[in-house]
């Protein structure tokens, strides 16, 4: 069926039965975070939540995905690592050249395979993290960051590489959050909600990169992190993919 773009349509879209019957699949984040590769180990998230409260957490986050972010709270854990091991000169893109050395020849067949072995249907890819950083030759260019993206196109290859083992191909894009887009630091739990870059601009920049994403790979999965862009027609986007991916 041809899928509208209204909220009365898409909801009649149903579940694909192989995503029932998958039970497994495979997350994979990867992006510039990826060269430093770091970030404070704690026990308990939920405990630190409790006791030290959405700002403790953010200072002492855990989640080295967030590296950006935190590397830019001065006095944090992830801040004196960061000027310790690179030096206080070193900006977050002078990863771009390391990860892109490092990324060139990485092998994504036997990437693939270990998610087979370990019994996955499907593997999810972050194809944009909050740091705007895509792994993909976007042909759109970042409003501050110009043609921000992997010189080797990781989605593609990767993607093909899932196929190639006969699983699933998913893609997480990060919908909510683009720091760069609007310099957001979040240090504070007011931060949280601010730091969804407003406006139009960015929602129909969010829009076309998925777009994009969803005309170039057909992904099997569509993950978005955080929330979407209040600015942005969000059931014309579902429509678009229902009515491009089976």
């Amino acid at each position: 069926m041809a899928y509208q773009p209204t909220w009365e349509s898409v909801s009649q879209h149903q579940v694909p039965q192989w995503f029932d019957d998958a039970k497994l699949g495979v997350f994979l984040h990867w992006g510039l975070y990826s060269v430093p590769g770091w970030a404070p180990q704690v026990p308990d998230i939920q405990q630190m939540l409790r006791t030290q409260g959405p700002n403790g957490m953010l200072r002492n986050n855990p989640y080295a995905e967030w590296y950006l972010n935190t590397m830019q709270i001065a006095g944090s854990p992830t801040w004196e690592h960061h000027r310790q091991t690179y030096g206080p000169d070193f900006a977050y893109d002078d990863f771009v050249p390391l990860f892109d050395q490092h990324s060139s020849h990485a092998d994504l067949d036997a990437l693939a395979g270990v998610c087979r072995s370990a019994g996955a249907q499907y593997v999810v890819l972050t194809t944009k993290h909050h740091e705007g950083f895509t792994l993909w030759p976007s042909k759109l260019a970042h409003p501050r960051k110009g043609h921000y993206h992997a010189q080797r196109d990781l989605v593609g290859d990767l993607t093909s590489a899932v196929r190639a083992q006969g699983m699933r191909m998913g893609l997480y894009y990060s919908g909510g959050y683009d720091w760069p887009f609007n310099d957001a630091v979040l240090a504070s739990a007011g931060d949280v909600a601010l730091a969804v870059p407003p406006g139009k601009a960015y929602a129909d920049y969010a829009d076309a990169h998925v777009r994009e994403l969803i005309d170039s790979y057909a992904p099997s999965v569509l993950w978005n992190d955080i929330c979407w862009p209040p600015d942005a027609d969000l059931a014309a986007l579902f429509a678009y993919y229902y009515n491009h991916v089976d």
